[in-house]
């Protein structure tokens, strides 16, 4: 191998090397945004099944009220 092909593999070898390390660290910060929207989605979750059982519990109590409503009609 000439000095000449020596220098540059050392140059593309260089330039491997800060790629790893951009991809790296990219890789990094997608893993800390992906935990957070995991995150956020866990706390949503939790919120909609609280809102649900809430609203459930609302229409149960509206159909209650209803039905002794009705029974004072007949």
């Amino acid at each position: 191998m000439t000095h000449v092909g020596m220098f540059e593999e050392a140059k593309k070898l260089k330039k491997l090397k800060a790629r790893i390390k951009d991809l790296m660290e990219i890789n990094r910060e997608h893993q800390m945004i992906n935990g957070k929207l995991r995150s956020e989605l866990e706390i949503e979750k939790k919120n909609h099944t609280l809102t649900r059982e809430g609203l459930e519990l609302e229409v149960h109590i509206k159909d209650r009220e209803i039905g002794r409503l009705y029974k004072k009609l007949q």
